[in-house]
């Protein structure tokens, strides 16, 4: 047995697929507040195993629309709740909100076939899983549970691990020799170091040569001394 809160455009579908299903209506309503519907009305509302409510024939605040829902689902827990809500935005306050209190059979399509199918999937005995619905879960909350999975996994590799992956995949570790190191260094200094004392010595034979090719006196010296004369 079913209720439902719905607008003329929406009727005959529902009214269509409860014939093909098999399902008896019990009660029918267009616009109204739905709060005060639930605290005034004469319905025996344990008697349906589903309520259908369209949120354009809902009064009231988008906060008042929770509210109400939610006071429906408190009360009337086995009752399974449609929400009809054509051309709502996935992320709609309404929605994510209804999500995160449990409600998952909410169709948002403006498609009339899609939302044929989607409304027999409803009111079958499954009905739209969580999994199904998770589109109209609240963004935020999906891009936090992605950080928080990342820093889980960061936290959770430790420089054991690491260690120990490394041995398992051979890769040769490469252990620091200081002596080597130091070695090294004072090889590299005692290289710049002979050819600081090249360059000095080149630097002061040429110097001298050019001092007895300019000095006369000096350079018939050296002649007579090596008997070059």
């Amino acid at each position: 047995m079913l209720s439902y809160i719905a607008s003329n455009s929406t009727k005959d579908l529902i009214i269509n697929i409860c014939k093909e299903l098999q399902i008896t209506i019990l009660s029918q309503v267009d616009e109204v507040d739905f709060l005060q519907y639930i605290k005034e009305t004469k319905v025996n509302f344990k008697l349906i195993k589903y309520i259908i409510i369209d949120l354009r024939c809902l009064k009231g605040t988008e906060e008042n629309q929770i509210n109400a829902i939610s006071y429906f689902k408190e009360l009337y827990p086995s009752i399974r709740i449609v929400i009809l809500a054509n051309g709502y935005d996935e992320q709609n306050i309404i929605l994510t909100s209804l999500y995160e209190k449990g409600i998952y059979n909410i169709i948002n399509t403006n498609e009339i076939e899609t939302a044929r199918k989607e409304l027999k999937k409803c009111l079958s005995e499954e009905g739209i899983t969580k999994k199904e619905a998770k589109r109209f879960k609240r963004m935020e909350e999906v891009k936090s549970e992605k950080t928080n999975k990342f820093k889980e996994m960061i936290t959770k590799i430790k420089p054991k691990e690491l260690s120990k992956k490394v041995k398992n995949e051979n890769i040769p570790e490469t252990p620091v020799n200081t002596s080597v190191y130091f070695f090294a260094l004072l090889i590299r200094a005692i290289t710049k170091l002979l050819e600081l004392i090249g360059v000095i010595i080149i630097f002061g034979l040429t110097s001298l040569g050019l001092t007895i090719l300019l000095n006369e006196p000096l350079r018939n010296a050296i002649i007579q001394i090596l008997n070059l004369n």
